[in-house]
């Protein structure tokens, strides 16, 4: 394995445990992938002359151009820093086999050996609990989409591995599925269950085998935090039927964001209220105010309304909306249209990217961000 694709093994392996890890992992696989010379740089030039950065480009360009007519154009800059990482795909390794991917499922793994220690009683830097869930370096949704991503990079590594090569991604499979678990993480939880069975349904039959495993494997660490998990649901339906008299709840604030998003973004149809805008946009006596820290004068970043489509067209209105279907339609049609034999774990992280994005934003931080690069890794094919 070159340097380069060491690096961005590394990247990946960082996502999971420290977002400032990653963020230097980053700027060092840039500075990596700049340092291969002519050839690296020209497959750098093909890759920006695809439909995907052609799409990209101008989703990027409007969401800045609606710092324009923004109130708040400092918060609108911070929220648009995390779109950086739509540039990743232009840095990954090119001539040599894919399994650099697969550093984002060690880091998961190494999640979940954290998670069991500390379910066994040990006390470890950077887990933290919540409410009996245990999650470990990252906040609880960040991990439980990584954790997602992991299991369906799993399912790509058992494909393509050997006897040994496979035994190993049982065992990292097992422990992703862990941390996924113990963290209670509903989002993680959608994902997994969205994009696991998309990446079966294209892949052979002992892949599916390898999953029964996996799912023997769940049902024990699911009755261990059976409790916990029954809370966390019963809790969400209890709180999606009342959020109106409990919008200050976790579900009923996505709810009232959903609301609030549709009477600021009307307001302003076709440009939005601007990156940074909406906070200042939303009426004084909403129920989306019932979280009032989201709302004070020195907060950084704009106002994420947890769901990527409404936080498009409150933000930019409905052009904003159709450039972002443009981006997750060019998206897929890149990984369909690889003849890659990872097409299948391709459409796995782009539904967990979409599960992410409906329950919280995908385009919100450039952790989770980065998944939808991994997505496209080495997919392109350059006009």
């Amino acid at each position: 394995m070159s340097l380069h694709a060491r690096v961005a093994a590394l990247f990946l392996v960082a996502l999971p445990i420290s977002t400032a890890f990653a963020n230097v992992m980053m700027l060092v696989l840039v500075l990596t992938a700049l340092l291969q010379g002519k050839s690296m740089r020209q497959v750098m030039v093909k890759r920006l002359q695809t439909t995907f950065a052609a799409v990209a480009i101008l989703f990027v360009a409007w969401n800045a151009l609606s710092l324009l007519w923004s109130q708040d154009v400092p918060a609108g800059i911070e929220g648009l820093q995390a779109q950086r990482l739509l540039l990743l795909p232009l840095f990954w390794p090119y001539r040599e086999p894919s399994t650099w991917r697969f550093g984002l499922l060690v880091g998961t793994a190494l999640a979940g050996v954290a998670s069991v220690l500390a379910a066994g009683g040990l006390i470890l830097p950077g887990v933290e609990v919540f409410d009996g869930r245990l999650v470990p370096f990252q906040h609880p949704i960040v991990l439980g989409v990584l954790c997602a991503a992991g299991l369906v990079l799993a399912l790509d590594g058992w494909s393509a591995g050997s006897r040994a090569g496979r035994a190993g991604v049982a065992v990292t499979a097992g422990l992703t599925l862990c941390a996924l678990v113990l963290s209670g993480s509903r989002t993680g939880l959608l994902a997994a269950l969205a994009a696991v069975p998309i990446s079966l349904i294209m892949l052979h039959r002992r892949v599916r085998i390898a999953a029964l495993a996996g799912a023997v494997l769940a049902v024990p660490v699911g009755l261990w935090q059976q409790d916990v998990l029954q809370e966390r649901w019963s809790t969400a339906w209890q709180e999606l039927g009342q959020w109106r008299e409990s919008p200050a709840t976790s579900v009923g604030w996505r709810v009232a964001a959903l609301n609030a998003a549709w009477e600021v973004g009307t307001q302003r149809p076709w440009t939005g209220q601007g990156y940074g805008g909406v906070r200042s946009a939303v009426p004084v006596d909403h129920p989306v105010r019932a979280q009032p820290e989201r709302f004070v004068s020195d907060r950084e970043g704009p106002l994420n309304l947890h769901n990527i489509w409404a936080n498009a067209f409150a933000r930019t209105g409905l052009v904003g909306i159709v450039l972002l279907m443009g981006l997750c339609l060019s998206a897929v049609l890149v990984v369909c249209r690889s003849g890659s034999i990872h097409q299948s774990s391709g459409l796995g992280l782009l539904a967990v990217w979409g599960v992410l994005g409906f329950f919280d934003a995908g385009l919100g931080t450039g952790v989770t961000l980065a998944i939808l690069a991994l997505a496209l890794a080495r997919r392109e094919r350059p006009k």
